[in-house]
């Protein structure tokens, strides 16, 4: 195990223990066959606040290499300054496979795409090694819109130019980016409101504050369920079986359009070859497993896999992609 002083760890290490029936559903996965990564003690470090939902995907790992290989695991959650203290403890790790990271696109995607002057090349000071798990983004409108589907909330929306609102978290979140990059690519004027520190994007949706939103499909999937909301697409470019008979973007008449939110474990720059294969190996079968499926499911996420052949061209064009959002949508950090 690896040692850290109980003052310091406590509360985090409290909120991060794993609940009796997550350790049930991945322990009955059952031992596995021998892999070449199998580490004796891992610390995975998440850039975020415990209970987000990267924390699912470090429960995922942890719990299986500890059922199939008795890994001591740490999971240390290092929040702040867009996900960088928690990344330079990765990228100042030793390149061993005793210390992994799991982000994704509010770590590696939107914030080198973002912020002025940001420390980082996320393509070489970290190595990234998988995408295990990505989440739907939901085009959803306020009960008060009278469109049934996209192509009648886009003509309504070139009508009416400058009176329909979208609500977002806060600058640079995927929500705001993923209705800006809407926005261009159909030449439409929707108003950005920033949801602010006590606003609840939910609420602002149903009384009709807010005409549309482009959330995470967990933050709204029962909203939509209980009929308060209404989803018109999905920003996948597949149909989620978690909403079966709500069609993608793509299917709806806006061609191309693909975006979701991503979660990948990472390693610290200059991996051994050899040790960067062994990891995704194992990765990919813990991935496999019907367990992690399982808890990845009913978590929100839909279960994926993209290895480092595949991940690392990925994350390069994503952060271009954002960087030319931000830059036509004149979007500021001011970081």
């Amino acid at each position: 195990m690896l040692k850290r002083p109980e003052s310091a760890y406590a509360t985090r290490r409290r909120a991060l223990q794993f609940s009796l029936a997550t350790a049930a559903v991945i322990t009955a996965a059952g031992p596995s066959r021998a892999a070449t990564w199998a580490p004796a003690n891992l610390r995975i470090i998440v850039p975020f606040p415990a209970g987000r939902v990267t924390d699912v995907v470090a429960r995922v790992l942890a719990e299986s290499l500890r059922a199939a290989h008795g890994t001591n695991v740490v999971v240390d959650n290092r929040p702040g300054a867009n996900a960088t203290i928690g990344l330079e403890m990765l990228r100042r790790s030793a390149p061993d496979g005793a210390t992994l990271l799991v982000g994704g696109l509010g770590s590696h995607g939107l914030p080198p795409a973002m912020v002025r002057n940001y420390p980082y090349d996320v393509n070489t000071d970290f190595t990234a090694l998988a995408i295990m798990a990505e989440f739907v983004n939901a085009m959803v409108v306020s009960p008060a819109v009278t469109a049934a589907n996209v192509q009648e909330f886009i003509a309504y929306a070139r009508a009416n130019p400058g009176k329909l609102n979208y609500v977002y978290t806060s600058t640079g979140a995927s929500n705001q980016m993923t209705a800006e990059l809407f926005k261009l690519q159909l030449g439409l004027d929707i108003v950005g409101v920033p949801l602010g520190q006590v606003g609840n994007s939910l609420v602002m949706l149903q009384r009709n504050d807010v005409q549309v939103a482009f959330e995470n499909l967990p933050t709204v999937k029962g909203a939509i369920a209980g009929g308060n909301l209404r989803a018109l697409a999905v920003t996948s470019p597949y149909r989620t079986p978690q909403l079966p008979e709500i069609p993608t973007l793509i299917e709806a008449g806006v061609p191309d359009f693909s975006v979701t939110s991503w979660i990948g474990i990472y390693g610290p720059p200059a991996m051994d070859p050899a040790l960067l294969t062994g990891i995704e190996a194992e990765l990919r079968r813990i991935a496999a497993t019907d367990a992690a499926k399982q808890l990845l499911t009913t978590s929100g996420f839909e279960p994926t896999f993209k290895g480092h052949a595949e991940f690392a061209p990925f994350q390069r064009a994503e952060v271009e992609r954002w960087k030319r959002v931000a830059r036509e949508a004149r979007i500021d950090t001011g970081m």
